[in-house]
């Protein structure tokens, strides 16, 4: 048996669109003018989001204002999303054998209400950005209540990947989400998956 943490955006729902267009909004609303155009967006997520936007001048307690406003935008269209074929399957196969999470930098109650949509149900736990920003923390916060088994952490960006190793998981990425794969390898990934039954067939081995 291992640890199993996924990322959610890009990883699990096909959101990128939704994302762009309410998170930017949510950004614009609050001041922050640094998004031109899609790709601004895309590349914060080549390191922490919320430490990338620190980084570029926003402070935490306008990041806070974004989240709150980005869950009422993201809110009015949860209905619009959509899980990448295959994912619920795989994710399914893997519960049977792994300790599964989400470990999101998005807001946990929107998660699980797509997730239950869905009619998923696996995971032990939802840990969004509303409960702690930083993914290394959450990731090792989760270790800390299943020590002594391997870990692992699957996400999409090259973000995701930098961050899992800091925590000290084996990270897989997924190429059908934000990233290319060519960004992605930037992070260095233990394993890249090309469709969610590779991922399934990957993990169900370890």
């Amino acid at each position: 048996m291992a640890l199993v943490m996924f990322d959610y955006d890009g990883v699990i729902v096909d959101s990128i669109d939704v994302f762009i267009s309410r998170f930017s909004q949510a950004c614009l609303e609050n001041g922050f003018q640094g998004i031109n155009e899609p790709k601004d967006v895309i590349s914060f997520f080549e390191g922490n989001v919320y430490e990338t936007m620190i980084s570029r001048g926003i402070t935490e307690s306008t990041i806070d204002k974004i989240l709150q406003r980005y869950e009422l935008l993201q809110n009015e269209q949860l209905t619009h999303l959509e899980l990448f074929n295959g994912i619920g399957e795989a994710l399914n196969k893997i519960a049977e054998k792994h300790h599964v999470y989400v470990v999101t930098s998005n807001l946990s109650d929107a998660t699980k209400q797509i997730l239950n949509s869905n009619g998923i149900d696996c995971f032990k736990d939802i840990i969004g950005a509303e409960k702690e920003k930083s993914k290394i923390k959450k990731i090792r916060s989760v270790i800390s209540l299943h020590p002594g088994i391997p870990a692992y952490y699957v996400g999409d960006t090259k973000g995701d990947m930098i961050e899992g190793k800091h925590a000290g998981t084996k990270t897989i990425g997924v190429t059908w989400g934000w990233h290319t794969p060519e960004k992605i390898k930037e992070g260095n990934p233990d394993f890249l998956v090309n469709s969610p039954e590779e991922l399934a067939d990957l993990l169900v081995r370890v």
